[in-house]
């Protein structure tokens, strides 16, 4: 006997059905029940001719199984995705209680079949939130309700919009992606009215605007896209380069036959080119070269220059087959160096000692040695070792002793000294100075200082041009620990040499190099207000000078024109100059008879360049150096 049980526990007759069992049974299956409800079993012994005994139970059904991972998939500005897992068993659909969005606080029931796993709300409004509750429809009856809340999007505009790394004819737009876009339109107006737009799927968060003017003021706006509602739209306005140039043109790291270029890059640009060759005053010192480099090289290292040469170097920005603007600078290599401290350690009648320090970028080093009528011997040193013992020396012979620097297959200039080896009856040698320093420099002198050397009556000192001219000298006495030597010539290298004297003998000669100082040289040498067939130059003063040369000519003329000005010019106008062309200008300072150093100046007449952008001419007043495509 079956019978459900009220909430007091009591059996509900109506409801109460039988089930007829065979003898020989002892377990049932009773079906047809009601979940989560209380039910009393109670099984009686059926006899032929009477019921027996009977024994009962209360038990209480199970819940029908509910909905799991019941969410929201996707939320529109007015609709939400749902999703859910089903629940095993036989299932004849789903009940979902939808929110009415025109009457809050009423539901109404939406019956879906019971293979389906999703279902979107519509018809909802923007940016609300709504609670949705699933019921798992079974024969039986429902099951329990699951419940969330979900909320519909607002209509909101792109965020963080960004136009930038404009050229002459491209910007690119950014912008963060907006949440339940499913894409984009964005719009660009030139000042004259022409607007042109493009629709990005919902994957776009950059774009590259192309085909614009140059020198062109734009208007860009975007708005996201929720299916057939357009959001709201922002603007920023942009304008592309008149031209794309280098601004800055940098020489760095020169050596004797190196030099490393930098420069920025320019937005835009396909490549570059460079060209490089020696100015007017070093032409045959090397040949003009250039050559093409891609849009990502901003420096490039100059190999196999040529040493002690000024070079003039021009970049120029490739826009695909355009040639845009150029920039140029000058720089000089380094002469090859000499040996510095080279220098007698010891000598007897036999051998001569000496040793010399290091410099850098030497391979190796030529030592050579001769007697004033004797053929000289030479021999190469590895530029690890600093010091040799020349030996198989005649005695009492003055030996001249020369080294120079070797670099790859270039010698440097050579520096030499002499040597008077000892008599084979000769006491001991006479002691060579030590601690020989340059300690103090000036345009027209030198001060050298050395310690005194034990039972020297004096000391010798002289001094020659590094590369050649009048060698002299002067005995000091022996109480002597500095001289200074005058009259010098400014920005020459000497040799100097100073020993012991001892009664008529003299000792090893220490020698040293140095350079006179500079001449001050004008500063801030530049062109301004330039026109079509003048330029204004201007420097800043230099103090102390009796006045300036200025010079100038058309870089592929040799007649120079020269214009000696006072000391109080800081400026001049030069006019009559031919409209288009380059030409050099030059400045020195003038300290009475003797000139300064020279500052050149690069400057083309106002070329004009005539260009056609989309049948509208544009011309461009170019200053920019140009000097190497003359030299070439």
């Amino acid at each position: 006997m079956v019978a459900p049980l009220n909430s007091k526990g009591h059996r509900l007759p109506l409801q109460q059905r039988q089930m007829d069992l065979k003898a020989d049974v002892s377990t049932a299956v009773v079906t047809e029940l009601s979940p989560k409800t209380d039910y009393s079993l109670t099984v009686y012994a059926i006899y032929p001719s009477l019921i027996g005994d009977s024994a009962t139970i209360t038990v209480k059904t199970t819940p029908l199984p509910k909905v799991s991972n019941f969410r929201v998939i996707e939320e529109g500005l007015f609709s939400l995705r749902l999703g859910w897992t089903p629940p095993l068993g036989k299932l004849s659909g789903f009940k979902i209680f939808i929110p009415r969005s025109n009457r809050p606080g009423l539901t109404y029931e939406q019956l879906l079949p019971g293979d389906t796993s999703s279902h979107v709300i519509d018809s909802l409004e923007e940016d609300k939130k709504y609670t949705i509750s699933i019921y798992a429809v079974y024969p039986q009856g429902l099951s329990e309700p699951v419940s969330l809340v979900g909320k519909t999007l607002k209509l909101v505009p792109v965020q963080q919009f960004l136009v930038q790394n404009a050229t002459t004819d491209t910007v690119q737009a950014r912008w963060a992606s907006v949440r339940g876009a499913t894409g984009y339109r964005l719009t660009w107006a030139s000042p004259d009215g022409h607007i042109e737009n493009i629709n990005l799927g919902d994957t776009f968060n950059f774009y590259m605007i192309q085909g614009l003017h140059a020198g062109s003021e734009y208007t860009v706006t975007i708005n996201p896209i929720f299916g057939d509602i357009e959001g709201p739209v922002i603007n920023t306005k942009v304008k592309t380069l008149e031209s794309s140039a280098v601004q800055t043109l940098k020489v760095s790291a020169v050596s004797t036959s190196t030099a490393v270029i930098s420069w920025n890059s320019v937005p835009g640009a396909t490549g570059y080119r460079l060209a490089w060759g020696p100015t007017p005053e070093f032409v045959g010192r090397d040949r003009p070269r250039q050559l093409a480099l891609n849009s990502s090289t901003t420096e490039y290292q100059l190999k196999n220059v040529a040493h002690d040469t000024e070079y003039v170097l021009s970049l120029y920005v490739l826009f695909g087959s355009v040639v845009g603007p150029g920039i140029s600078a000058t720089f000089r290599t380094s002469p090859l160096g000499y040996v510095s401290n080279f220098k007698v350690t010891s000598y007897t009648s036999t051998s001569i000692d000496v040793e010399w320090s290091p410099i850098v970028g030497a391979t190796e080093y030529k030592l050579s040695w001769n007697t004033d009528d004797g053929k000289p011997q030479s021999q190469y040193l590895d530029r690890r070792i600093l010091f040799h013992h020349i030996k198989d020396l005649n005695p009492q012979s003055t030996y001249i002793v020369t080294i120079r620097a070797v670099y790859g297959n270039s010698e440097g200039p050579d520096i030499s000294l002499s040597q008077l080896t000892a008599a084979v009856s000769d006491s001991e040698p006479v002691q060579a100075v030590r601690d020989v320093k340059v300690v103090d420099i000036g345009v027209n002198s030198f001060t050298l200082s050395w310690r005194k050397t034990a039972g020297a009556s004096g000391y010798k000192i002289s001094w020659i041009p590094f590369f050649g001219g009048e060698e002299k000298s002067h005995v000091v006495s022996a109480a002597a620990t500095t001289f200074t030597i005058r009259n010098l010539k400014e920005s020459t290298a000497y040799k100097m040499q100073v020993s012991s004297v001892v009664g008529s003998r003299e000792g090893s000669a220490v020698l040293v190099t140095a350079r006179t100082l500079d001449l001050p040289k004008v500063d801030g040498f530049a062109a301004l207000n330039t026109t079509d067939s003048s330029t204004v130059l201007n420097w800043t003063r230099v103090a102390g000078v009796s006045g300036y040369l200025l010079s100038w000519r058309h870089i592929s003329v040799l007649e120079t024109k020269t214009e000696k000005l006072g000391p109080g010019f800081t400026f001049y106008k030069i006019g009559g100059l031919l409209y288009g062309r380059t030409y050099i200008f030059t400045i020195r300072p003038l300290y009475g008879e003797v000139e300064g150093p020279i500052s050149t100046l690069y400057q083309r007449i106002c070329k004009t360049l005539l260009k056609l952008f989309d049948n509208k001419s544009m011309i461009l007043c170019l200053t920019y150096d140009n000097a190497i495509n003359d030299l070439a």
